[in-house]
């Protein structure tokens, strides 16, 4: 009886949800298209919820990035000359060209989902203004991948034994977190992991351990550190002018959409990083495929204070120097003030 009458509430709510909305077809660039995010949560939410949600007046059509041809780092500006309408883009990817964009996940300062949550929320006004000024876009969500942690193909007993080895890393910051740990730093693309290890190009490698697994990293290494390095947020950026046309009611339908969205993205890198972890080393039943049986390497309070000192001895000091004194003093107010670190009395 509860679940007819639940059923019964919700088709009564459709019509009311969609009333009033035009018909209108949409195209979004989404995120990265061999995760679990976008395999169960942002394809399901473009092709198929907003038109149930709509009763079929608001359709639209998603293709994750790495499909379209595009670089990662060349979305924000088709976004911003309306070639993309609407793109899902990972913040480290844009990092480089706008450093505001790490300032919420400094790889070190989040060790745990509680703690990003409150340093995205800080910095969100700042990133919000910059990304509407700079370039005419409009920030409408923000979600993260899980935690971000450390492979290896030989024995590790913790990030101690990553000095002098060569370490994948994605980003300009991740590079300055492996050189504050005495490792040398080594860009390769996600897709081009497995044969980095394969070839000796790189002895360990920072990404998430759901991604990895999924990827056949557990075929190549032997031992995982879960230590979080940092997270993987990513923003979804509509264009200005686009998001204009569509007006009020749809913006509000949209956005509402989107919160739920965002929501249970947010809940699934929690679980999921969890998940990776059981799936790679054999602890307990995978529900991704095979178990793997890497080593699982015990984080304790040494670990814990390489990270910070990584942090405050490297990643914030360079970072400063690429973000500047005014961006600083915003990153001060916002993620200082939630984080205890104070990037400008440190540095």
């Amino acid at each position: 009886m509860r679940r007819w009458l639940s059923a019964l509430l919700l088709l009564s709510a459709v019509p009311a949800l969609a009333e009033g909305l035009p018909e209108i077809h949409l195209k979004i660039v989404g995120g990265l298209g061999q995760t679990i995010q976008y395999k169960k949560y942002e394809e399901p939410f473009w092709a198929q919820q907003l038109a149930e949600h709509s009763n079929g007046r608001i359709t639209a059509e998603v293709t994750p990035w790495d499909r379209t041809g595009i670089a990662g780092s060349e979305l924000l500006g088709l976004t911003r000359l309306g070639a993309i309408s609407f793109g899902t883009i990972s913040l480290s990817q844009i990092a480089s060209e706008d450093p505001e964009a790490a300032g919420a996940d400094l790889a070190g300062l989040n060790p745990d989902i509680r703690s990003l949550r409150a340093s995205i929320d800080a910095h969100l006004p700042v990133l919000r203004e910059i990304y509407r000024t700079r370039y005419g876009l409009e920030l409408l969500a923000v979600w993260t991948y899980p935690a971000q942690v450390v492979f290896c193909n030989k024995p590790i007993r913790g990030l101690a034994d990553l000095r002098g080895r060569k370490v994948r890393v994605a980003s300009a910051m991740h590079g300055d977190f492996v050189r504050g740990l005495g490792g040398v730093d080594v860009a390769i693309p996600y897709n081009g992991l497995m044969d980095a290890f394969r070839k000796g190009v790189t002895d360990c490698a920072i990404t998430a351990a759901m991604s990895g697994y999924q990827l056949g990293l557990h075929q190549v290494t032997t031992h995982l550190d879960p230590v979080t390095v940092s997270w993987g947020p990513y923003v979804l950026l509509a264009n200005h002018a686009a998001w204009t046309r569509l007006g009020p009611t749809v913006q509000r339908f949209i956005e509402r959409e989107l919160a739920d969205l965002s929501g249970r993205l947010w809940q699934a890198a929690e679980s999921e990083g969890k998940d990776g972890v059981t799936c790679l080393t054999g602890n307990g039943a995978c529900s991704a495929g095979p178990s793997g049986h890497m080593r699982l390497v015990e984080v304790g309070d040494e670990d814990r204070k390489l990270v910070r000192r990584s942090l405050l001895d490297a990643v914030l000091p360079r970072w400063t120097e690429r973000c500047g004194e005014q961006c600083v003093e915003e990153w001060d107010r916002t993620v200082g003030r939630v984080s205890g670190v104070t990037a400008a009395e440190e540095h």
